[in-house]
């Protein structure tokens, strides 16, 4: 348990009741940081999944104002190892803190549970909101009773949202935005992980079987078509018969990673294809493989390729390159 802290003399402001849920700018103001804010929005134009990242340095204990009840899940990841009694809580009555310091520990919390929150710097966290509404859709897509109840923890291990946080901390970190298709694949793995380890209620996830070939081709199809990303899970989904959250998991089946991550691979592949034209700048091949910027590109690349598209081009290319005045920042350490 940890120990009594002091609080600020004046208390933080934030919005209306009415305007305030935990992410985004609301989330940011509380501790008044910097923010990486992503979210899906529903027909109704209120987010059912946002990604909010906080980042804080040396500060005294703060109180977060009292937030109303939300239909929500909040999972937050922290990025860097949370100092013990730097963080503690009183959630439905309970008292908790940070028990161990490690690196993406992860806490889950119900926002229908009265919560009263302190925190002091520094911290780095990432912040999963998912809605009950979005959790209700794939609990039906999967044909198992809506989970009425979630189970919390504070800084435990979890090592499926340890991996998918590892697989966009690039893009958050650089304040990269994702697009429509990772947000829906992250938020289907999300909610899907949520309703099977943190759910209360009695349905299981049945066991999920492989995309058919025809299936397999049809996506690959419809994927190198839209590179940039611009593309929905539920067009995927409806073009192979199936749920958005049922596609999503037999292509993790099929193809052994998310979609987001196969769509990268893809691109990858379209780079090389064009990193073969020497009359292309590096800027123009990021762009027409469907990546935001040079930098971002630069940076996928070498992740799955160990060597810039610079190194690669020189490797690889027919002739010589065409001259790039990015090179120097491609190559520069980041």
């Amino acid at each position: 348990m940890a120990r009594k802290q002091g609080l600020p003399k004046v208390p933080l402001s934030t919005r209306p009741d009415h305007e305030r849920k935990f992410y985004g700018a609301n989330l940011a103001e509380v501790f008044r940081t910097p923010l990486y804010d992503c979210s899906l929005k529903n027909v109704s134009g209120v987010p059912d999944f946002a990604l909010t990242r906080l980042k804080g340095g040396s500060m005294e204990m703060q109180q977060a104002p009292a937030y109303p009840a939300d239909r929500a899940m909040l999972i937050c990841v922290a990025l860097a190892p949370t100092p013990v009694d730097r963080w503690r809580a009183r959630i439905d009555g309970q008292e908790v803190s940070v028990s161990h310091s490690i690196a993406f520990a992860t806490t889950v919390i119900d926002l229908m549970k009265p919560m009263e929150m302190w925190s002091a710097g520094p911290f780095d966290y990432l912040h999963y909101y998912v809605s009950r509404d979005l959790l209700d859709r794939v609990a039906a897509d999967n044909r198992i009773a809506p989970v009425d109840s979630f189970r919390m923890v504070f800084f435990e291990r979890d090592l499926v949202v340890a991996q998918l946080t590892k697989t966009i901390l690039s893009q958050v970190r650089n304040r990269e935005p994702l697009n429509t298709l990772a947000l829906e694949d992250v938020s289907l793995l999300v909610s899907t992980h949520l309703l099977q380890h943190y759910g209360n209620g009695k349905g299981v996830l049945r066991a999920q079987p492989s995309l058919e070939i025809w299936q397999k081709i049809r996506t690959e199809e419809m994927l190198r078509a839209h590179l940039e990303g611009e593309i929905r899970i539920a067009d995927l989904a409806t073009a192979c018969q199936l749920s958005p959250s049922h596609f999503s998991r037999c292509f993790r089946q099929s193809f052994g990673t998310s979609v987001h991550q196969w769509l990268i691979k893809l691109r990858i592949d379209a780079a090389k294809n064009l990193l073969r034209e020497p009359d292309l700048t590096l800027a123009e091949v990021g762009f027409r493989s469907g990546f935001c910027d040079q930098a971002a590109f630069t940076r996928a690349f070498t992740t799955l390729e160990g060597t810039t598209p610079f190194r690669w081009r020189k490797l690889n290319g027919r002739t010589p390159v065409a001259t790039d005045p990015l090179v120097s920042d491609e190559l520069r350490p980041r």
